[in-house]
């Protein structure tokens, strides 16, 4: 668990997470476990996504993957396991009101109709991209600004969940121009070209940073991440 959980990592959702409480004044004590289970969750599906069964890949982030280093039965309990881990940390929230609407949006997200259904489909040769990438990549996304305001106790939630899934479909859409010449794969940038999935990006960065125009200055931090998600593919 820990072999893929501290390998690197832009730490992207996490920070999403407690930037959104910053930006909208709460307590950062009750978005920490949220962000930490948030991170679980990414790297279970990092673990899983790399198993011969699925993507088969060898390395992940320049390191040889988790089922390279300990086998396959080990890699995918470890991400079982912090799956788990990662519900057992918003347990431990200490807002306790908190605690009910994030495992919601937590286990939708990541559950069929969030990620896992994006990775079913992204196994199926005709799948729609748009579909694959809203589910897969910005489902999390989307709950990593949202989990944030629950902590905040914001009523700014649908505001803040909507500028997560425009930053997660840009995050996707420079991530495709980075893999552009991968193994083959379908992704935006094969399909459209590289400038073309740039301009989808800075039009989803440009509505991720339209959803949160409401918080005035208080949203500038969550405008830098957009900014650097942007920069990525320079």
């Amino acid at each position: 668990m820990r072999y893929t959980l501290f390998n690197a990592g832009k730490r992207i959702r996490p920070t999403l997470t407690l930037e959104v409480c910053r930006a909208l004044g709460g307590d950062l004590k009750n978005a920490l476990p949220a962000a930490c289970a948030i991170e679980y969750i990414h790297t279970y599906s990092l673990i899983h996504d790399d198993l011969p069964a699925m993507d088969d890949d060898d390395f992940r982030r320049g390191k040889p993957s988790n089922h390279k280093r300990f086998g396959d039965a080990t890699a995918i309990l470890a991400g079982d396991a912090l799956q788990a881990a990662a519900f057992e940390a918003i347990a431990r929230t200490p807002d306790a009101a908190a605690v009910g609407p994030m495992v919601d949006v937590l286990a939708r997200a990541a559950g069929a109709a969030g990620m896992v259904g994006g990775q079913d489909l992204d196994l199926a040769p005709r799948a729609g991209l748009e579909e694959i990438h809203v589910k897969k990549t910005a489902a999390l996304f989307r709950a990593a600004a949202h989990l944030g305001a629950i902590a905040a106790r914001s009523p700014r939630a649908d505001d803040l969940a909507s500028f997560g899934l425009h930053l997660g479909l840009a995050f996707q859409a420079v991530d495709d121009i980075l893999d552009a010449t991968e193994r083959g794969r379908r992704n935006f940038a094969r399909i459209h070209g590289p400038e073309k999935t740039r301009r989808r990006a800075a039009r989803e960065v440009a509505a991720a940073k339209a959803a949160i125009g409401i918080l005035g200055e208080r949203g500038i931090r969550l405008g830098q991440i957009a900014d650097f998600i942007l920069s990525q593919d320079r």
